[in-house]
């Protein structure tokens, strides 16, 4: 499989603190990663230095085998931000507009969005199942609708990858659950690489590929492959007192 993200012996801090020390990570084509940890973990800056929002201390990061410094096809790059639904409810943008600002690095900004444009943002619609919404205000649409139509501009470009940062907050559960459906969908029929931060550790293990566990500035991959139980990798991150608890309802 295609190495898309590569991490090397990368450190992250302040002046007073070093929140990332020697992290190492491939992302291959098709992964579907969750990111795990206590507050604090450096969970969320991961994916800051992976999108060259924050630049490392050391170390190096490559994107399709490029330099993240010299790569500039950030249109393979979808981002779901952390609480991208908590804004202003009166913003009068409807979500056909909303799922269009993705476009203006390719239309420009002061010019009419163009009717082959407009069928992209359909289409990202219709794969999310919120096209029937397009002419509803975003402020009128429920949590979980409010996220989906996220998720829609963000494969608006069609990304290679979608990096989404904690997406399940204030979400209600049958929302979560249609939530997670759609992320499957995108992982398992259209390819798209996922890595999402979360704190839904029982959710996950079940779903998930790969687990990518954080604490104390160290990172520890949990996979098929490893021979460390879960409970035991868990507990390395979150303490010895740490229990999973899997239940379906």
């Amino acid at each position: 499989m295609e190495t898309i993200i590569s991490i090397k012996n990368l450190f992250f801090g302040y002046r007073d603190k070093m929140i990332l020390e020697d992290i190492n990570l491939d992302i291959y084509e098709g992964d579907y990663i969750g990111i795990v940890g206590p507050n604090g973990s450096g969970k969320s800056t991961l994916i800051k230095l992976m999108l060259n929002i924050l630049k490392p201390v050391e170390g190096e990061i490559k994107l399709f085998g490029q330099d993240i410094n010299r790569f500039n096809e950030w249109d393979k790059i979808g981002y779901v931000a952390q609480k991208s639904n908590l804004f202003n409810k009166r913003f009068p943008a409807t979500v056909e507009e909303v799922v269009a600002m993705n476009l203006y690095p390719k239309v420009g900004l002061f010019r009419a969005i163009k009717r082959s444009h407009l069928e992209l943002v359909h289409n990202a619609l219709k794969i999310v199942n919120m096209e029937k919404y397009k002419d509803r205000l975003i402020g009128d649409l429920s949590g979980g609708q409010q996220q989906r139509v996220f998720i829609a501009r963000a494969l608006v470009n069609f990304p290679k990858v979608i990096f989404l940062d904690e997406p399940t907050v204030g979400i209600d559960i049958k929302s979560q659950e249609e939530f997670y459906k759609l992320l499957d969908k995108l992982n398992k029929e259209m390819k798209i690489t996922i890595v999402m931060v979360t704190h839904d550790i029982g959710v996950i293990s079940d779903r998930i590929k790969k687990i990518v566990c954080m604490g104390n500035g160290k990172l520890i991959i949990h996979d098929e492959n490893s021979k460390m139980p879960f409970e035991k990798t868990i507990q390395k991150i979150y303490g010895d007192s740490a229990k999973i608890l899997f239940h379906e309802h």
